[in-house]
């Protein structure tokens, strides 16, 4: 029988004196979305690729993310028994709005349980049990190419999003960017060498990264956007669209019917699904 412990991972560590800068570039060389922070070889709390796109957008500093430690972005992990059942997992995870249990106690870490572990776990074991059309309110936010990215990780953050549908002025859908997006431009424009080049064409320092008088006030959505969005249809398997995200490693499928209307699945779709299974 599934549970916590046949479903978790292997997590991805660093350690506590690690820089926003070495957390960034361990999220996109591992293409991962959490990190376990861990002091004195015990695990100490997790890091999450929302928690360092807040940090972007906040931060209004001059300094440079080689030189700002990730001690004071990293959150309490939340423990899971090991024999808990998926279903248990996903309300856990639905009801504290997190994408990640940590499986064992904090005196012996096991591994790590993710929302794509969940999903995983659906697209095998509940096909031809749901279509994609029986997931309730797929309308998706959406910003246009034009909009700053200051703008577009507002945008997200308020919806408690990790990718957003990119328009153009005809309202067509022509790309996604999610969190993985902004930190490749991050690590681009945020060392001192960038600030410094920067200074010295504006005549004045930038105040932050993803913020407004950041780079995030200039750079806009089609500049790191990806112009390939992975679709499904209403009628098809759910289980199937499961597959899909777990395979292509996106957090978010479009969807869009015979009659042009559209929408979005996304991996939070799925987990609450499974916590109303009976």
């Amino acid at each position: 029988m599934a549970n916590a412990k046949t479903l978790m991972h292997k997590p991805i560590a660093i350690t506590q004196d690690s820089t926003v800068s070495d957390a960034l570039r361990k999220l996109l060389d591992f293409d991962i979305s959490r990190l376990v922070v861990k002091g004195n070889g015990r695990p100490a709390g997790i890091i999450t690729e929302k928690d360092l796109g807040y940090f972007l957008f906040k931060d209004e500093g001059k300094h440079s993310l080689h030189n700002i430690q990730i001690t004071e972005l990293a959150n309490n992990l939340v423990y899971v028994n090991d024999s808990a059942s998926p279903k248990k997992c996903a309300e856990i995870m639905f009801d504290k709005e997190i994408s990640s249990l940590a499986v064992g106690t904090k005196e012996r870490l096991q591994g790590i349980l993710t929302k794509t572990d969940i999903v995983k776990y659906y697209s095998e074991n509940h096909a031809g049990k749901n279509k994609v059309a029986d997931l309730k309110n797929l309308g998706y936010v959406s910003v246009q190419t034009e909009a700053s990215l200051s703008e577009v990780i507002k945008k997200m953050l308020d919806h408690g999003i990790r990718r957003i549908i990119v328009i153009n002025q005809k309202k067509e859908p022509v790309g996604i960017i999610s969190f993985r997006d902004f930190f490749r431009i991050s690590l681009q424009l945020g060392s001192e060498e960038d600030i410094t080049e920067a200074a010295a064409l504006s005549g004045h320092m930038r105040t932050g990264f993803l913020a407004e008088k950041g780079f995030g006030g200039v750079s806009l959505a089609r500049d790191i956007m990806t112009p390939n969005i992975i679709s499904v249809k209403p009628d098809d398997d759910l289980a199937y669209a499961a597959k899909m995200m777990v395979e292509n490693k996106v957090s978010g499928l479009f969807v869009k019917d015979k009659e042009g209307r559209t929408g979005l699945v996304s991996k939070t779709d799925i987990v609450r699904l499974l916590t109303l299974v009976q």
